[in-house]
C-alpha cells in the first residue's frame, strides 16, 4: 500500500504531465489535510488567482503581445495546519502555478514543524524545521497570496519573477524571536538551509543562454529584523541574504566549473497616514562569479533596485496604487553600454524603469479584483522563457494586467 508521501509525490508528478493540474493538486493536498480534520485546532485554507495580461512589444506570462492578450496565469494554493500541542504546530501548503512559459507545475510551498520553545507575555522564541519561507523584504514570504500584496505584480526590481524559485523558501531551519516593547513590536527571523535548485532562469540570466550544465545549491543564510509600531502605522525592516552555489558544467558547454554567490541587503520602510500609505524598499546585491573560465570575464557587478509606492484607501472596498520601480543589473552601468559590450545584447536589457497605476476592489473578505497599467522603459526584469530572443525585445513597452482572486 502506498504511504501518504508516496501518494502525494505520484499525484504531483502526474500533474506535471497532464492538464489537470488544479484537480491533481487538490487531491494531493487532501491526502495530507484530510486526516487533520479529525483533530481540534485545525485550519484549512486556500486561494485561487486568475490573471489576464495584454502588452506591447514584449511578453509577460505567455503571449501577451498579441491582439487578444493571454490568460496563461493561474495560481491555486491549499494549506492546512494543526496545533498538535500548545507549543507545537504543523503546517503545509501546496501550490499549482501556471505562468506562461516560466512555470507550469505543482509544488510544496512550505511544510514545517513550528516549535515555540519559550513563550512569555511579551517575548516569544521558537524554531521552524522543514521547508520554510525566506524572510526578505515586506512581501517575499507571502508573495503568492494576492490579498497580502499591494498589486498584481510586486515591484520587479526587488521581487523579480524570474528568480522567484531561488528566493521563495529554504529546506532547513528557521529561528524566530518576537519581542513586544513600549515602542512597538520587534521580530527577528534567521534561516539556514538549501534553496530550490529549479533555477533555470537564474542560470540563463548569469550565463546568457541555456547551458548544458546546471547550478548546484550550497547552504545559504537569510535573515530579517523588523519593527512595527504599536499603532501599526510605522514598519521598518532590514533583510540580509548570503546565497552560494556551484556551476556544474555539462558536455559541450563553454564554461568551467565555478562558484557563484550573491550577498544582498534590503531596507524597507512603510508609513501610514490615515487613508494614505507610503512604502519604499531599497535593494543592493553583490554578485560574485569565479572560475567560470576564460569566456566569462570575472566582472562582479553590484545590482541596485528600489521603488516608491503610494496607496490610497477610498473606503473598505476600493484602493488605488501608484508606484515607480527601478532595477539596474549593474549600478555602474545604468545605461547598459558595458552590458552590450560584454554580451552583445541590447543595452535596455540591463535596466528597467516601471511607472505603474492600479486599483483594487475587495467587495468582501473572499473576493478581490485588481487592474493595473504599467509604462516600462527597459527589459531587465523580463522572463527569458517568455522572451527567448533578447535582441527582438522592445525598450519602451506597455502592460495592462487584470486579476480575479478568491480565498477561503
Amino acid at each position: 500500500m502506498l504511504t501518504k508521501e508516496m501518494q502525494m509525490c505520484t499525484l504531483l508528478k502526474s500533474a506535471k504531465l497532464s492538464r489537470t493540474f488544479p484537480l491533481a493538486l487538490m487531491m494531493a493536498m487532501t491526502t495530507w489535510t484530510g486526516p487533520l480534520l479529525a483533530f481540534e485546532n485545525v485550519q484549512v485554507h486556500g486561494f485561487i488567482n486568475q490573471g489576464y495580461f495584454l502588452s506591447s512589444g514584449n511578453n509577460m506570462y505567455g503571449n501577451s503581445d498579441s491582439n487578444g492578450g493571454t490568460l496563461d496565469f493561474t495560481e491555486i494554493g491549499i494549506n492546512g495546519s494543526i496545533q498538535a500541542l500548545p507549543n507545537l504546530r504543523l503546517a503545509i501548503q501546496g501550490i499549482y502555478r501556471h505562468a506562461g512559459q516560466t512555470s507550469n507545475e505543482a509544488r510544496i510551498d512550505y511544510a514545517l514543524l513550528d516549535w515555540t520553545a519559550v513563550e512569555e507575555e511579551n517575548y516569544q522564541l521558537g524554531i521552524r524545521l522543514g521547508r520554510v519561507k525566506n524572510p526578505l523584504g515586506f512581501y517575499n514570504d507571502t508573495r503568492d497570496v494576492a490579498f497580502t500584496r499591494p498589486s498584481i505584480f510586486l515591484p520587479q526590481g526587488i521581487y523579480l519573477e524570474r528568480s522567484r524559485n531561488l528566493y521563495l523558501g529554504s529546506d532547513g531551519i528557521q529561528f524566530y524571536l518576537n519581542k513586544t516593547t513600549s515602542m512597538g513590536n520587534f521580530s527577528l527571523q534567521v534561516n539556514a538551509g538549501k534553496l530550490d535548485d529549479d533555477v533555470k532562469e537564474v542560470e540563463i540570466a548569469i550565463l546568457n543562454y541555456d547551458t548544458p550544465g546546471y547550478l548546484d545549491m550550497n547552504r545559504s543564510y537569510m535573515g530579517k529584523l523588523e519593527f512595527e509600531s504599536n499603532s501599526g502605522a510605522t514598519r521598518l525592516a532590514l533583510s540580509y541574504a548570503d546565497i552560494d552555489m556551484d556551476y556544474k558544467p555539462g558536455t559541450g558547454g563553454f564554461f568551467s566549473a565555478g562558484d557563484i554567490s550573491f550577498e544582498l541587503f534590503i531596507l524597507s520602510a512603510q508609513q501610514s497616514f490615515n487613508r494614505f500609505t507610503l512604502t519604499a524598499e531599497y535593494h543592493k546585491q553583490y554578485n560574485i562569479f569565479e572560475g567560470l573560465g576564460p569566456l566569462y570575464p570575472e566582472v562582479n557587478p553590484i545590482s541596485e533596485n528600489y521603488y516608491l509606492q503610494g496607496d490610497y484607501r477610498f473606503n473598505d472596498q476600493f484602493q488605488a496604487t501608484l508606484r515607480y520601480d527601478v532595477a539596474y543589473l549593474n549600478k555602474d552601468d545604468k545605461n547598459g553600454e558595458l552590458f552590450t559590450f560584454l554580451t552583445g545584447g541590447p543595452s535596455h536589457a540591463a535596466y528597467s524603469k516601471d511607472y505603474m497605476a492600479g486599483i483594487r476592489w475587495t467587495p468582501n473578505n473572499s473576493w478581490m479584483v485588481q487592474a493595473e497599467y504599467h509604462r516600462i522603459d527597459g527589459t531587465s526584469t523580463l522572463s527569458f522563457a517568455d522572451n527567448p530572443d533578447l535582441v527582438s525585445t522592445k525598450q519602451h513597452w506597455n502592460l495592462f494586467a487584470l486579476q480575479l482572486s478568491y480565498r477561503f
